[in-house]
């Protein structure tokens, strides 16, 4: 016997998947053009200006960029994994990705 998933955790569960869907594409397709293809004429490396300290290399960036990216793509997992499972941690789920975001954030301002 199945139980049905209700509405609200339907919504928390689609809310969580598109922000750390759409975080996870972004650190991993940063990670992708400035790491793997070495695209990186767009970007101001060397630290000059008010660029957070992880512009002072491409290296250094790809790295940062990749770790976000993999540590939405877990949140991603989960949050898909809880939607399938019926399980009752959206609203966990739901603050860890959204303190994820505000730590991006903040490790962006921070010099």
């Amino acid at each position: 016997m199945t139980e049905k998933i209700s509405i609200s955790t339907k919504i928390i569960s689609g809310i969580i998947i598109l922000l750390s869907g759409f975080f996870t594409y972004i650190g991993l397709t940063e990670f992708y053009i400035v790491g793997i293809k070495k695209e990186t004429e767009l970007y101001p490396f060397g630290g000059e200006g008010p660029v957070p300290y992880f512009y002072k290399s491409a290296e250094l960036y790809s790295a940062v960029s990749l770790t976000y990216g993999l540590i939405f793509g877990i949140l991603l997992g989960l949050g898909i994994w809880n939607l399938m499972n019926n399980k009752s941690k959206e609203i966990l789920l739901l603050g860890l990705t959204v303190l994820m975001i505000f730590i991006q954030i903040y490790h962006g301002w921070a010099k």
